[in-house]
């Protein structure tokens, strides 16, 4: 690269990090918290609604029927409500933002080349995908475009299991989301999210340390089920195996207790959407 294509490249990156770094932009960006805080309240009270009826099924009642209990069963109740398609408007800006943010952080974050620098962007970079698949997904569900994100998995293991060498990739999928699941109860149990927040007042620390550390623990233990089911579809070569927090939480339906477990875990999520609400206050941006 010549020095004047180096010096464009670097002139480029300020004025992307100084037009991240504006007061619209941020308070877009911390919106992009709130939206996902809402998907998560979604997914807890829908978690919440599978294991209650399961547990009425199980007690010889009438099971309800929720619907998916994953992040497009969320946005599809959030799409049914009146106004629902503003909300869905709302979150798939504010994810976008956050995105965006996230992105220049992975790019022209860093400020050294230390293995602690590539790793904060790497994890910037896996942030950035998780709220570009919310913000895509809520403007598809906003347009009347949104699919079952539980079949989209399925094809795509499907797709991958067709391929040469399509077992060994199931297998690298399952286990970075059984790492990412893992992570996450870690980040709860050791609090580590607070690297991520300014000082909260007194009043607050206390709630925001219950909601995030129930929150985490309870997203983690999804997450790292999700890994299982899709490590056992690698091994059984069958995509119906292979699915996302929907079949995670079917599958914590089929064990003895397992309505009791879910309210547990929707609680959690519950939990995670509120502390996304305070995050989006209290977040280093």
């Amino acid at each position: 690269m010549t020095d004047s294509a180096e010096a464009t490249a670097r002139e480029t990156g300020r004025q992307v990090r100084r037009a991240a770094d504006s007061r619209w932009f941020e308070m877009t960006a911390r919106g992009g918290f709130v939206g996902s805080g809402v998907v998560h309240l979604l997914i807890g009270y829908l978690v919440i609604l599978l294991g209650i009826g399961s547990a009425a099924g199980q007690s010889g009642g009438q099971g309800s029927q929720s619907g998916e209990t994953d992040q497009s069963g969320a946005l599809a109740q959030l799409a049914a409500v009146p106004g629902g398609v503003v909300l869905l408007w709302v979150v798939a800006v504010g994810t976008a933002a956050l995105t965006i943010r996230l992105v220049v952080e992975a790019v022209v974050g860093g400020r050294t080349d230390t293995a602690r620098s590539w790793l904060n962007r790497a994890k910037n970079a896996g942030k950035a995908i998780v709220y570009g698949v919310i913000a895509y997904s809520s403007a598809s569900f906003a347009l009347g475009a949104g699919k079952s994100s539980s079949g989209s998995t399925r094809g795509a293991a499907a797709t991958a299991l067709a391929t040469p060498g399509g077992v060994f990739l199931l297998l690298a999928a399952a286990a970075v989301a059984i790492a990412i699941g893992i992570g996450l109860v870690v980040i709860g149990v050791r609090r580590s999210y607070r690297k991520q927040l300014v000082t909260p007042p007194k009043t607050v620390e206390r709630p925001l340390t219950v909601l995030a550390v129930t929150g985490y623990v309870a997203k983690g233990i999804a997450v790292t089920i999700v890994g299982v089911l899709v490590a056992v579809a690698a091994f059984r070569s069958d995509p119906q195996q292979a699915s996302g927090l929907d079949a995670a939480f079917d599958a914590v339906k089929g064990v003895p207790g397992g309505g009791v477990l879910l309210v547990v875990i929707g609680i959690g999520f519950l939990a995670f959407g509120a502390y996304s609400f305070l995050r989006a206050k209290y977040a280093r941006i």
